[in-house]
């Protein structure tokens, strides 16, 4: 779940203690996505820092309206490769977050979905960004290539809000409080990569 004053720390590769993640859609809904930019923040002879603009879908294709958060999102894990096969082999990379801490609860329960969420009925979907930092040992090829996050873009609420929400929110669609898993991402590293300064 998303936090107020959220700031990148570190990256860590994972070995054998890394978990598992179904490919099997959490509560009836599929996540895909675009990149919709790419660019080099910097490298040297042993890293290689990228940033990438992404937009996920969450699609609904369950049976009932699904109460999705729609925020921007903050990605926990992702791996890059240049093909499909690689991609399903690889271990994910992980994304450490530091916070400054919670704004607390909203002193209120709405009695229907307020922003950040949405209800999407089936068949329908709703885009989220993400902006995502990778830092490879290797520079990226031009070319084809497949990526897959974990992300999350929930507000930073208790449990026991929560379930206030869920019950109250009910009667809209079913609260889908999964983290964001994204199905492969296929996209095209350009042959002229633009290097910008990232913030």
């Amino acid at each position: 779940m998303q936090t107020c004053g959220l700031f990148f720390t570190v990256i860590i590769l994972l070995s054998g203690a890394l978990p598992t993640f179904s490919q099997k859609p959490p509560d009836g809904v599929v996540v895909t996505g675009d990149v919709t930019n790419i660019v080099l923040c910097s490298n040297d002879d042993d890293v290689w820092n990228y940033r990438l603009v992404i937009k996920l879908h969450a699609k609904n294709v369950g049976a009932r309206p699904v109460i999705i958060s729609s925020a921007n999102a903050l990605t926990d894990y992702y791996k890059v490769a240049n093909t499909v096969d690689s991609l399903k082999t690889m271990q994910y990379v992980h994304i450490g977050w530091v916070t400054h801490g919670s704004p607390g609860d909203p002193k209120t329960v709405p009695d229907r979905p307020v922003k950040p969420f949405d209800v999407v009925v089936p068949n329908n979907s709703i885009d989220i960004d993400v902006d995502l930092r990778v830092i490879a040992a290797n520079e990226l090829k031009p070319g084809p290539a497949y990526l897959q996050v974990v992300a999350e873009n929930w507000p930073d609420y208790s449990k026991d809000y929560i379930a206030k929400i869920r019950q109250a929110w009910s009667s809209h669609g079913s609260l889908w409080e999964h983290s964001l898993h994204s199905e492969s991402i296929a996209f095209v590293v350009p042959s002229k990569l633009k290097k910008v300064r990232c913030p």
